[in-house]
């Protein structure tokens, strides 16, 4: 059994229009324009226009880089399974993938430094995030056995965070809450008691946080700290875009992400959020993973040098790892096979990135398969399917 422990869909025109209460948020509301500046697409949000043609990115796996560079394009010009269930069903069917748990493109974004004012708006991310949630699971009902949500929710108020994460799980059958792996309130870290009724929400739920990254800047996180990306890369304030660029997407995604990933784990395990939440299922998502061993060893090794600083634990931090989180890898990883022990085979999922143009896609099996051949059967299966429907508890 194979199963896609991180997929994304490529949010189509209709998502938040006709889904968000106009009279309220009218011009807000993200839309989109086929052909709205020098016959680029472009999408909408708060009022103010998205990078032109850059939604093409989250739906053109597979598609040569050079040729996405040479022209401008619509994303309705990538795969329609990132949009349309029917399609992304035949997409699992040709791959041979029983079924992928979805994670949002646009929807990834809208924190709470976003530069465009609407979007600080905590009640407009959560109207937002309701209408993208609406229309996922319209989504997954298409193959319910196939097709699983994570539901986005707006963290940066929490009241709202909780009251969202209770309807995506209750009302609409997601299978997992899924924030950002940066600080939403106030730069406070996670392991702030400040976050604790949203741990304790979703715990009570038995659904997993899915710490997904992204490389906007709209968090205090490692791309806005090191400068690893220009602050408006991915937005066009008072239609200009700075060219102030000191990073790229690709710096952001290599380094930013594995920095946010590392904080978010040591919050997490070290600071005692895993102690205090000991049924909190934790996933750390498109980060890489090989990183995961060194740093597990680092912390068991320091907190023993310095039990001081770990009086509110009870176990070791590879411990708690081993208890309740799991990290993704791609399938074509080749520290998985290496590290897969130390990290623990029962903990490590894979993820597609389909459809997004970075995506290990066509041919995602094989490289999984061929990437896990040093493995026992055993081990090889865990990882293939069986981790990930015991984390999102798929069964």
């Amino acid at each position: 059994m194979y199963v896609d422990a991180d997929g994304h869909v490529m949010e189509p025109h209709d998502v938040w229009v006709g889904r968000m209460d106009a009279t309220r948020w009218g011009d807000l509301i993200p839309h989109y324009i086929a052909e709205d500046f020098d016959g680029k697409d472009s999408w909408y949000v708060g009022g103010v226009r998205r990078a032109a043609g850059s939604a093409i990115f989250g739906c053109s796996a597979g598609f040569d880089p050079e040729e996405l560079l040479s022209r401008s394009w619509k994303y309705t010009e990538g795969h329609a399974a990132a949009w349309d269930p029917i399609e992304r069903v035949r997409m699992l069917d040709e791959e041979g993938i029983d079924a992928t748990v979805l994670y949002p493109s646009l929807a990834l974004t809208f924190g709470p430094l976003d530069p465009i004012e609407a979007v600080r708006d905590p009640q407009f991310v959560a109207a937002m995030h309701r209408a993208y949630n609406d229309w996922m699971a319209e989504f997954c009902a298409t193959a319910p056995s196939r097709l699983y949500a994570a539901a986005p929710v707006p963290l940066q108020d929490i009241d709202l965070a909780v009251a969202e994460a209770r309807r995506a799980v209750v009302d609409l059958g997601a299978k997992a809450i899924m924030v950002r792996s940066a600080a939403y309130v106030d730069e406070l870290p996670f392991s702030h008691r400040v976050y604790d009724p949203f741990w304790a929400t979703c715990q009570e739920l038995g659904v997993p946080v899915g710490f997904h990254p992204a490389t906007h800047t709209d968090l205090p996180n490692a791309a806005r700290l090191f400068k690893l990306i220009r602050q408006s890369a991915d937005m066009a304030v008072a239609n200009k875009v700075s060219d102030d660029v000191v990073g790229g997407t690709a710096m952001s995604i290599a380094i930013g992400a594995p920095v946010d990933a590392i904080v978010t784990l040591g919050r997490l395990i070290m600071g005692g959020v895993c102690e205090r939440f000991p049924e909190l299922r934790l996933l750390i998502l498109e980060s890489g993973g090989g990183w995961a061993a060194s740093i597990l060893e680092r912390m068991d090794e320091e907190l023993h040098a310095n039990p001081q600083e770990s009086r509110w634990l009870k176990l070791t931090p590879s411990e708690y790892f081993r208890r309740q989180c799991w990290i993704s890898f791609e399938p074509n990883d080749p520290t998985l096979p290496r590290l897969a022990d130390l990290i623990g085979t029962d903990r490590i999922l894979w993820a597609s990135d389909f459809a997004h143009s970075d995506a290990v896609y066509p041919g995602t099996v094989k490289a999984l398969d061929d990437c896990l051949a040093p493995l026992a059967a055993a081990a090889q299966d865990q990882i293939r399917g069986a981790n990930a429907v015991d984390a999102y508890r798929l069964g």
